[in-house]
């Protein structure tokens, strides 16, 4: 007995997750986690993350408990490995094997899928409440049935095999009854395909004849056509030759003629540039001319108006600076009264902008902490939302990896399949060979090589030599043949086996991919709500921050508002300080200060009457314009320069009229020099397209020539090669084209000959495809049928043996469950009343068959009436399903059994007992409870201290009760 104590938390659980692990669980759910990943410890503060898991179980098999191969060995190890990809791998004695081995060493022991020996935490309610279908299953695990099933399993798959090979057996057998009726008909057209063949030869070799006379009078009339073309393509070729000659003459004549062109048309181009500058030199010395005599008279006009002007400016400047003064006055006045109103105005305004400033402040601090509360949200929506996703993703890729591993096992399948149909092949083929004789096989592979002796001389040795090659090849072959059937049946079956294991990995992989998956599914939709949960609450708070951002936009537009009007009234003000510092800068030149004017002085005067006067005397200065004073002076000197220039433009035009002229003569004898190298010219190129069409016409003929030389080198090559074939045909007939006579042969005639041997080729067409073996392959596929006859016959007896088994493993499991149904009721109802000093128990089969039908558990606790267990309570439930374990253990007792906490409903009076029978079975069963009772410590050999000093890191201090005791009495 070992007690498994220590503090909630610390990991104690985790010993009996991890031997169900080790037994092969698949199922995530059932070790507390959501992934089969989260056995792997994942890191703690101190230590990193593993990238594996491994846990290892040693039994103590001594005693020879454990029969089959594993009984030899005082000591059997299993052990479980898995990676971070999911990958497990599982070894028994440090051999690796598979999930199903390791399950069918413990098939009977107590220990199978559905155990009854590991008692979790929750599995006690499980076990009194469990379907009648569920408490079954603890019946036939006890009672060793589980190796029945396993076997029965096992034999109606053989079952399934054993049909799915007659089915293929059978419709060979009729696919092969089919051929022999298609070799039948391919015989009698394989006869007359021999009949045509012969016909066929005969016609073809008088065609040959007839072609190869043709073609030998048709290739010597052609070859003195063709030398007689070559000499008029020599003539034609120097004729080309002379003319081209001629071209090249005159156009080196042309090329330096319009050398001398291009000068001469440079040189008129040259002229007419000049010309037209000295007409546009002229044209500007005419405009000057004008011009000149333009401003001699503007100048004089000008003279008589400054005169005017000048009498006039004097007497208005005293009335205009009068008026300026009188209006800076008024306007400094009237600044001073509007800057006092609006520094009033300022003022009050700026306290509106204190208030709804502070008024403001607090909206933003309000936005600012719905704000901060949304992003906590938000991160919390992320996370749940990321958590989704992320859990998505692994449920998409276990889907994809469960979809692969489906097509990976069909393939499989399919891959069975086929080997069985091979294999089968195999014997077929085997079976036929061995039935034959050597003289048979002989000629069966003599046929397959028939063409190589077609391809052979006439020679008498050289068909000795061959014969004796292929002698050789066949014994070769057949020995070859012989070895591959043995190696060919060899691997099959190695491969057979191979796929068989690899079937049984790849559903071990699916059914740990499905378990994972439905723990994903549960994950996702926990996390779903989650999300879910977390939008609506940041709804509720993003409906805040809109109320609250609304509120400060209203509040952050009136503060605007005023803001706005106070720096538009500081404008305004500005504008009359400004009006101010000009009137003092004019009063400052009069001698006046703002402060000190007398207002009743000037407040008779209107200030839009003086605006409009000394408008008026501004209109009329600005008429006056700027007056010259040295305008008499400017004027003589104006004249003298204008005359000047008169003077000198008049030269200017005399010298460019001059040139002009002379520009002009050379001009007309460029042009005409131009005009007479055109005309000649002209005749070199009428000379050149001259000899050019000549020479095209010359090269036509040539080309014409060449082309019907060509033509007819062609056709003499195609007689020459129908020659060559003709003769090769002849020479293959054994036919010398020297020694023919076509007076031998003028009766016959080619057109009739090809139509014969087209009517003969078409009959052989239509009789198709020929298969000339069919007479052999009919007696070879005749003996295949009888050897699957045989076969059949085979498969139907392994059919009704196997079916015979099937009857006995039945009524085999019907006497061991209704022997143990009975044993375990009769322990029950022994065991019940002591662990609840009074009361019974019973087992009742449900309605049906015996082999299928369901188990309830019935329990009375002293004192009480016939109740439902749903109605009993949890420290009864715990005792009731405790009652049937040890009753099962007392049939069969399991390597060992491990309670969690199973005595935690039970009070000390229960847990007392409880404690006596779990000691009274120790002698025959090993007991490892985790327990808080101090009653079960006191009772228990062996305490394991399970701690969690470290976070995350459990630790196990073991203490033998009995030595400690004894250490503590010394």
């Amino acid at each position: 007995m070992v007690a498994v104590v220590g503090p909630n938390g610390c990991g104690k659980s985790n010993v009996i997750d991890a031997v169900r692990w080790v037994l092969g669980e698949l199922s995530a759910k059932n070790l507390r986690g959501e992934s089969m990943s989260d056995v792997i410890f994942n890191g703690s503060d101190l230590r990193k993350p593993s990238g594996q898991c491994s846990i290892e179980l040693l039994f103590d098999n001594s005693m020879g408990k454990l029969g089959g191969e594993y009984a030899k060995y005082n000591e059997i190890s299993i052990k479980r490995l898995m990676t971070r990809d999911g990958q497990s791998n599982y070894s028994i004695n440090n051999t690796s094997c598979r999930r199903k081995d390791v399950q069918d060493i413990f098939l009977g022991t107590g220990l199978g899928p559905r155990s009854y020996a590991i008692i979790e935490q929750g599995m006690v309610s499980k076990i009194v409440s469990a379907k009648p279908e569920e408490m079954r299953v603890f019946i036939e695990e006890a009672a060793g049935i589980s190796k029945y099933k396993e076997r029965r399993k096992e034999t109606e798959q053989r079952i399934k095999k054993t049909k799915e090979n007659l089915s293929r057996v059978q419709d060979i057998r009729d696919e092969i009854n089919r051929l022999i009726n298609r070799l039948k008909n391919q015989a009698n057209a394989a006869e007359k395909y021999k009949k045509f063949q012969e016909e066929e030869k005969d016609l073809k070799l008088n065609i040959s004849i007839l072609n190869t006379l043709q073609a030998k009078g048709q290739k010597d009339r052609l070859s003195s056509e063709i030398n007689s073309l070559q000499n008029q393509i020599k003539v034609k070729s120097l004729e080309v030759e002379t003319q081209q000659s001629s071209i090249d003459q005159v156009k080196t004549e042309h090329s330096s003629m319009l050398s001398s062109f291009e000068s001469a048309q440079k040189n008129f181009y040259s002229i007419g540039a000049e010309i037209a500058r000295l007409e546009a030199n002229l044209q500007n010395l005419n405009k000057t001319e004008v011009q000149a005599e333009q401003d001699l008279q503007a100048a004089k006009e000008s003279y008589s108006k400054a005169i005017e002007k000048e009498s006039t400016f004097e007497s208005l400047n005293p009335k205009e600076n009068e008026l300026k003064l009188n209006i800076a006055i008024l306007k400094a006045l009237q600044a001073l009264d509007q800057k006092k109103k609006l520094d009033d105005e300022i003022e009050n305004l700026n306290l509106q902008v204190d208030i709804k400033t502070k008024e403001v402040d607090g909206h933003q601090s309000k936005l600012e902490k719905i704000r901060s509360d949304s992003s906590s949200l938000m991160l919390t929506h992320d996370s749940a939302q990321s958590n989704f996703f992320a859990t998505n993703e692994k449920i998409a890729r276990i889907e994809a990896t469960i979809q692969n591993l489906e097509r990976s096992s069909n393939q499989a399948q399919e891959e069975l399949q086929d080997i069985d149909t091979s294999y089968l092949k195999a014997l077929e083929k085997e079976s036929d060979t061995t039935n034959l004789t050597p003289k048979e096989k002989a000629i069966n592979l003599l046929d397959e090589i028939l063409e190589g002796i077609k391809d052979m001389g006439s020679s008498e040795g050289s068909l000795f030599q061959k014969a004796m090659q292929l002698k050789d090849s066949l014994i070769d072959i057949l020995k070859i043949a012989s070895d591959q059937s043995a190696s060919v049946k060899e691997e099959l079956l190695l491969r057979k086996n191979r796929l068989e294991e690899k079937l049984l990995q790849i559903n071990d992989q699916n059914e740990e991919a499905r378990a994972e998956l439905e723990t994903l599914i549960e994950s996702r939709d926990s996390q779903n709500l989650n999300v879910e949960e977390s939008k609506s609450k940041k709804a509720l708070v993003d409906e805040s921050i809109r109320e609250a951002e609304k509120q400060s936009s209203v509040a952050l537009i009136d503060l605007r508002s005023l803001e706005s009007n106070v720096n538009n009234l500081k404008l305004d003000l500005r504008t009359f300080e400004v009006n101010i510092e000009n009137a003092s800068v004019l009063l400052d030149k009069a001698d006046i200060n703002i402060y000190d004017i007398d207002r009743k002085e000037y407040s008779a005067m209107n200030l839009n009457e003086l605006e409009n006067s000394l408008a008026e005397i501004q209109s009329t200065i600005s008429a006056l314009g700027s007056i010259n004073l040295a305008a008499p002076d400017e004027y003589l000197s104006r004249q003298n320069s204008l005359s000047k220039l008169l003077s000198e433009t008049e030269e200017r035009k005399k010298l460019v009229e001059q040139d002009l002229s002379e520009c002009v003569q050379k001009s007309s004898s460029a042009e005409a020099e131009l005009n007479s190298i055109k005309q000649q010219q002209s005749k070199i190129d009428e000379s050149i397209r001259d000899s050019e069409n000549k020479k095209s016409i010359a090269a036509l003929d040539l080309r014409s020539l060449e082309e019907k030389s060509n033509n007819l080198k062609l056709d003499l090559r195609t007689f020459e090669v129908n020659l060559e074939n003709a003769s090769n045909d002849l020479v293959k007939a054994g036919i010398s084209i020297e020694n023919l006579n076509p007076d031998s042969y003028a009766d016959l005639n080619l057109s009739e000959l090809q139509k014969d041997l087209e009517n003969i080729q078409s009959k052989i067409i239509s009789l198709g495809a020929i298969n000339l073996a069919a007479p052999d392959e009919i007696a070879e596929e005749s003996k295949r049928v009888e050897e699957l006859d045989i076969q059949l016959d085979d498969l139907n007896q392994a059919l009704e043996k196997l079916q015979s088994a099937i009857k006995k493993i039945d009524a085999e499991s019907k006497i061991k469950f209704d022997d143990s149904f009975n044993a375990v009721n009769a322990k029950i109802q022994e065991i019940f009343p002591k662990l609840f000093g009074g009361g019974k128990a019973a087992l009742q089969l449900t309605e049906g068959d015996t082999l299928n039908s369901g188990i309830t558990l019935a329990a009375q606790p002293p004192g009480k009436k016939n109740a439902t267990i749903s109605q009993l309570s949890g420290g009864e439930k715990a005792m009731t399903a405790l009652s049937l374990v040890f009753a099962l253990f007392e049939l069969n007792p399991a390597p060992f059994c491990m309670l969690d906490e199973v005595d935690a409903p039970l009070d000390d009076l229960n847990a007392t007992r409880f404690v006596a029978m779990v000691e009274e079975m120790s002698d025959r069963v090993q007991f490892i409870f985790i327990t808080h009772n101090k009653i079960s410590m006191e009772k228990s050999d062996h305490l394991m201290g399970v701690t969690m000093q470290e976070a995350g890191v459990s630790r196990v201090v073991s203490v033998d009760v009995k030595e400690a005791l004894k250490l503590a009495a010394s």
